[in-house]
């Protein structure tokens, strides 16, 4: 075998190669990711000081910038991890989410729910997290599940940690102890 047949013979083997490893989308697919970005098995860190505060993953991250816009959208969920002082504060999953940038915004839809360490759960159907300012809210019907009770309403409006939250148009079901005075028992 000559040179030429054996360089023309390993050139075919990469080019073979090459092309198993080449995914192909649709004309479609493609032209709907024009000015797109689109990332698969995302994690990211951000940290204050070397401390992490947040860190966020999610299976799929596509992302939009044009100009001074730009928005993050997470079409197959999303889980938010916040930390204080290096230690896990809360854990927010939903199957939606969208951050626009210039707003300062993160729009969360499709069954959210917040965990806490102390085993409280938030569940609603959308949260807007409003960066700028720190807070969180919703119009929406959210249900509050503690350990011995349950607080459900339409509204709610608290910090981005979480510490201080009110819940309006409220119904609540509390064990009976914690409402009864000791005399009566």
């Amino acid at each position: 075998m000559s040179l030429k047949s054996f360089i023309y013979l390993l050139w075919s083997i990469a080019l073979i190669s090459c092309e198993k490893d080449v995914k192909k989308i649709s004309e479609a697919d493609a032209s709907s990711l024009v000015d797109k970005e689109l990332l698969n098995n995302i994690e990211l860190i951000y940290t204050d000081s070397g401390k992490t505060v947040l860190k966020i993953t999610a299976p799929e991250m596509l992302s939009y910038a044009k100009g001074n816009y730009s928005e993050d959208e997470f079409r197959k969920g999303m889980q938010a991890s916040f930390y204080n002082q290096g230690i896990l504060s809360n854990t927010l999953i939903s199957k939606y989410a969208l951050r626009k940038t210039e707003e300062g915004k993160t729009y969360l839809s499709d069954q959210v729910v917040l965990i806490n360490p102390k085993g409280e759960k938030l569940e609603t159907a959308e949260l807007i997290w409003d960066e700028r300012n720190g807070r969180v809210s919703t119009n929406k019907f959210v249900r509050l599940s503690r350990a011995d009770e349950i607080v459900q309403g339409y509204g709610f409006e608290s910090d981005q940690n979480f510490q201080k939250g009110i819940i309006r148009s409220i119904e609540a079901t509390f064990p009976a102890n914690k409402i009864m005075s000791e005399e009566i028992k």
